[in-house]
């Protein structure tokens, strides 16, 4: 671990500077807004740029895992050697680093792509660690659920994200123009982070790198590991397949597709805000039980059905009640009696394992029997959390 670090949380006694980091909540928003924006607007172009590069559902599979090995690798390996930085210009480095990528996936071509898709890796790895770890300080120093809100501009960056790629589609723009567009939304918060940014510096990536001990200490960990894991397995997922099911397996069209993902993603958004904060009252246990079925009800009608709208409403209850599971899972932490900070980058390390080995198993099942065979798996993947729910410890905390 580099010297020199920050204890994570460190907050400040001074109201004058308490003021200047409330002020760097908005960047931070703004950044990861950016960062589920550039997701909104790939979930729905992604139609073009496979048909476009002649990419076969199976290729595209092993390109995502790539850029997940990447994205894993960066977290383990990378962040912790980038911990000795301000995040005023770590937090920059990872948005920018995102933004220079979605430039490369609209302008590079042959095996070029594979290079892009890299770069994706790179920039979501630092993103995940950095950016995260900044918002955390914010909270820690503000007393404010500013990690709650984080996560809830990610899901409100998909809703304008395939909104805006719904619509540059519908009037036939060059699906180029929004990849490029992302891109250079993702620079311009860089630079707002720069500006705004922190003096402090992290070090979560370097505990992350060690974070995977924890399981050997504490089995217990495993169950809201796997909730985890298979929430972010579908959360995943559909940033990744669901434009691509509802345009090529159902024949909608990128506005019809877009807004199907807007429902989702914005289902998401308002079940951050207010839904886990309900369910969380019931206890970690029943939320990721009612999560996991709510979710599985929701993906099996857009399973089933042929009919876009009625998708778009399955979607619509898959992210409202999806939206508590990961939170939930991280709160059973408390009862594992692992340290908190090691136990939640431990189980984060092992949810981002579900991003490396579930594209190349959608893409196989995608290729070879079809999307709706594909949108099946994602629902299999609910019973993973409903299965951690009931291996979940009853009378565990309540996070409120």
């Amino acid at each position: 671990m580099m010297g020199g670090v920050d204890p994570p949380g460190a907050a400040t006694a001074d109201p004058g500077a308490n003021d200047s980091v409330r002020r760097r909540t908005a960047p931070l928003l703004a950044g990861y807004w950016a960062f589920g924006q550039y997701w909104g607007v790939w979930v729905i172009l992604v139609f073009e740029y496979q048909r476009d590069h002649a990419i076969s559902e199976s290729r595209l599979g092993v390109l995502y895992t790539a850029l997940s090995v990447v994205a894993v690798a960066v977290m383990l390996v990378v962040a912790p050697r980038m911990a000795g930085l301000r995040l005023g210009s770590s937090v920059p480095i990872s948005l920018g680093a995102l933004g220079l990528a979605a430039v490369a996936i609209a302008l590079l071509s042959g095996h070029l792509i594979f290079l892009a898709f890299v770069l994706v890796g790179v920039g979501n790895g630092l993103i995940d660690v950095f950016v995260n770890v900044a918002a955390q300080r914010v909270e820690s120093a503000t007393r404010r659920p500013v990690l709650q809100w984080l996560h809830a501009s990610y899901a409100l960056g998909g809703v304008t994200g395939a909104g805006i790629a719904g619509l540059l589609r519908t009037i036939d723009v060059q699906y180029q123009v929004g990849l490029l567009y992302a891109g250079a939304a993702l620079i311009a918060v860089a630079m707002l982070n720069g500006r705004h940014g922190s003096d402090e510096r992290g070090s979560t990536g370097a505990q992350m790198a060690l974070s995977v001990a924890a399981f050997r200490r504490h089995p217990a960990l495993w169950v809201p590991a796997s909730a985890v894991l298979f929430a972010f397995l579908v959360e995943g997922s559909m940033d990744t397949w669901s434009g691509l099911y509802l345009r090529d397996q159902l024949g909608a069209s990128a506005a019809v597709a877009a807004g199907a993902f807007m429902a989702f993603s914005a289902a998401l958004f308002f079940g951050r805000l207010f839904a886990g904060r309900i369910l969380f009252g019931l206890g970690p246990r029943l939320t990721i039980l009612i999560a996991g079925v709510g979710s599985a009800i929701g993906g099996t009608i857009a399973a089933l059905s042929d009919e876009p709208a009625v998708v778009a409403m399955a979607f619509l209850l898959m992210g409202f009640t999806i939206s508590a599971a990961a939170p939930a899972g991280f709160s059973l932490v408390a009862d594992t009696g692992a340290d908190p900070s090691a136990g939640i980058a431990a189980i984060s390390t092992v949810g981002y394992t579900g991003f490396v080995w579930s594209p190349p198993l959608l893409g196989y099942v995608a290729d070879t029997i079809s999307l709706r065979a594909a949108m099946v798996v994602i629902v299999l993947a609910t019973g993973g959390i409903v299965a951690s729910g009931l291996f979940a410890r009853r009378g565990v905390s309540v996070t409120r």
